[in-house]
C-alpha cells in the first residue's frame, strides 16, 4: 500500500497553483465520468474495517477502498448535519449564510439554498447529466415564509438547485411529515384530507397520509429507488446523490440485518453496508463501473456519549465509533468533524492508496468543475478548491488547500493549517437567534463552560487533542486567529472566487 505523507505548509500561492493542474485523461477512460456522491449520516471516522474499526462486516466499502483511494485528512465543515449539507452542496460556508450558529434547520424550515445559487446538481446538469437525490435532504423545501405548508407543493426545492428528481426524506426519520417526499408531493397523500403533523419528533405522526412509512425499511426503499434511476438513466452520464439515513438515530436496521456484536448499531452500520453494495453491484451490472466517479463519506462524526442508547451498548462493547479520535458529533473536536472519505474512479485515482492530503467537503464542487472542465461563475462555490490532484496523484504534491475552516453546533470555529489546529474561544462573534424556537448565545455558552482562553494544537504528534500547546506557540496562534477572521470577514477563501 502507498502511504502519502504529504507535508502541508504555509504557502498559500503551490496550494493554488496545484489546485489548478490540468485534468488528465486515459484512453480507457476518456468519456466523461457518472458521479456518486454518498454521504452516510453521523458516520464516524472509527467505523469502517478500512479505518480500524474490528468485528465489522463492511466488506463493500473497505473494497471501495481498496479499487481507490482512503483519505486519513477530510473534513466536514460542521460537526451537525445542515451545515455540512450546505456546504458540500453549494462549496460555500454554511456560516456565510443568513444562519450563523451553527445548529441544523428545523423540520419545517424553509429552503436554505436560495435557487441560482450553483450547486453540485446544477453543475452537473449544466454539463448535460441526469441528475437525482435520494434519502435525507434536510435543506428545507419552499420560500417566502417562515415555515413550510406541507399542504402545497414543496417547491423550491432539490429540483429547483438542478436535480431532476428527489425521492427521500425531507429531515430525519422522526420528523414530519412521516410519509417519503417524491419530486415537490408527499407520497400517499389521502385526497382532500390535510397533513397534520402532531407531536413530538420521536414519536410524531402525521395525519392526511395513507401509510406512515416504515423507519425499519427506509434504507431498502431509497436504495430500490436509486438502483432503478440508474438503471433507467444510465445511457448518458449521470449524477447521484445519495443521502442515507444511516446511522441516525433512530438505530432501527432492517430485520435482514443481525448479528453484529455491536447490536443494532453494528447491523446499522451491516445495512449502510449493503445499501452501497447495491449501488456498486448495479454499476458493474450496467458496465459502468469502470467509468464512474464514487465517493464516500459523512456529514459529521458519530455520537460517542456513553448514555446515547445504542450509540452507548456499541462503544461498552468495544467500537471505537470516532477512531481515537477525541469528541464527535456536535463538537469542535477532530471526532467531530474529520470523516471517512473513499473515492474510486478506475484509470484514474491508484487503487489500493491512502492519502494525507488536508480536504473538505466544500471542495466537490470545484472539484467536480474540473473534471468536467466547466468555469465557475463569479462569486460562486466561495469556499470550494479542486481538489482533484488529491484524488489522482501518484506521488504525494503540495498541498491542494492551504487551510480549512470548521463550525460547531455551539459555532465555536476552528482552523486546521498544516499539522495544526487552532480554536477560537475568545473574542468570537456572538449569535442569537430564535429560529428553533430557543434563544443560542455561544459567547455565554463557551463562558459558563468555563472554555475562555483560545486554543492550540499539534494534530501530527497530538491527534487525539491532549495537550493545549498555545501558551508555547502563542505567535502562531495569533497568526492562524489572524487568518480565520480575516477569512471569515472577507467572504471567500478561495481566491479567484472574490471581485
Amino acid at each position: 500500500m502507498i502511504l502519502f505523507r504529504s507535508k502541508l505548509t504555509l504557502f498559500f500561492a503551490a496550494a493554488i497553483l496545484s489546485s489548478l493542474a490540468p485534468f488528465q485523461t486515459t484512453a480507457a477512460t476518456a468519456t466523461r465520468p457518472n458521479i456518486i456522491v454518498i454521504l452516510a449520516d453521523d458516520f464516524g471516522y472509527g467505523s469502517l474495517g478500512s479505518y480500524g474499526a474490528q468485528g465489522l462486516k463492511t466488506p463493500h466499502l473497505d473494497r471501495l477502498a481498496q479499487e481507490g483511494r482512503r483519505f486519513t485528512q477530510a473534513y466536514a465543515p460542521g460537526s451537525v448535519c445542515s451545515p455540512t449539507r450546505y456546504g458540500l452542496m453549494t462549496g460555500r460556508y454554511y456560516w456565510r449564510s443568513s444562519i450563523k450558529d451553527g445548529e441544523v434547520l428545523g423540520p419545517n424550515a424553509p429552503l436554505h439554498i436560495e435557487p441560482g445559487r450553483l450547486t453540485l446538481a446544477s453543475l452537473c446538469k449544466s454539463e448535460n447529466y441526469r441528475t437525482a437525490a435520494f434519502g435525507k435532504w434536510h435543506l428545507g423545501f419552499q420560500a417566502g415564509a417562515a415555515e413550510v405548508d406541507w399542504n402545497q407543493p414543496l417547491k423550491p426545492g432539490p429540483r429547483a438547485l438542478g436535480f431532476d428528481y428527489f425521492f427521500g426524506l425531507g429531515g430525519n426519520p422522526g420528523n414530519g411529515p412521516h410519509a417519503f417526499i417524491e419530486d415537490e408531493n408527499i407520497v400517499g397523500r389521502i385526497p382532500g384530507e390535510k397533513i397534520v403533523i402532531a407531536g413530538a419528533e420521536a414519536k410524531g405522526t402525521t395525519k392526511g397520509i395513507q401509510t406512515p412509512r416504515v423507519v425499519d425499511r427506509i434504507m431498502e426503499t431509497i436504495t430500490a429507488k436509486a438502483t432503478a434511476w440508474i438503471e433507467a438513466n444510465h445511457a448518458t452520464p449521470f449524477f447521484l446523490y445519495f443521502a442515507p439515513n444511516a446511522v441516525h438515530g433512530p438505530i432501527v436496521p432492517n430485520p435482514k440485518f443481525t448479528g453484529s456484536p455491536y447490536g443494532s448499531y453494528g447491523d446499522f452500520i451491516h445495512e449502510l453496508d449493503g445499501s452501497v453494495g447495491q449501488l456498486l453491484a448495479t454499476l458493474e451490472r450496467l458496465k459502468l463501473a469502470e467509468n464512474t466517479l464514487v465517493i464516500f463519506t459523512s456529514d459529521n462524526g458519530g455520537i460517542v456519549e456513553a448514555g446515547n442508547g445504542n450509540t452507548g451498548k456499541a462503544m461498552t462493547a468495544g467500537l471505537a465509533i470516532n477512531g481515537a479520535l477525541r469528541g464527535g458529533k456536535h463538537t469542535e473536536w477532530e471526532g467531530g468533524f474529520r470523516e471517512p472519505f473513499i473515492v474510486r474512479w478506475p484509470g484514474h485515482v491508484p487503487a489500493r492508496t491512502v492519502s494525507e492530503q488536508v480536504i473538505c467537503l466544500t471542495d466537490l464542487l470545484a472539484t467536480f468543475a474540473g473534471v468536467l472542465q466547466a468555469p465557475l461563475p463569479p462569486g460562486q462555490a466561495e469556499d470550494s478548491f479542486n481538489v482533484l490532484r488529491a484524488f489522482t496523484e501518484a506521488k504525494p504534491g503540495a498541498p491542494v488547500r492551504d487551510s480549512v475552516i470548521l463550525q460547531s453546533a455551539d459555532a465555536t470555529y476552528t482552523l486546521r493549517q498544516g499539522d495544526w489546529k487552532f480554536i477560537e474561544r475568545t473574542d468570537a462573534p456572538t449569535f442569537a437567534t430564535d429560529r428553533n424556537k430557543r434563544t443560542l448565545d455561544a459567547a455565554a455558552h463557551k463562558k459558563a463552560a468555563g472554555l475562555s482562553t483560545d486554543e492550540l494544537y499539534q494534530l501530527a504528534t497530538d491527534p487525539a487533542e491532549t495537550t493545549d500547546v498555545r501558551a508555547a506557540n502563542l505567535n502562531r496562534a495569533a497568526a492562524l486567529k489572524k487568518l480565520l477572521v480575516t477569512a471569515r470577514d472577507r467572504g471567500f477563501t478561495r481566491p479567484d472566487a472574490g471581485p
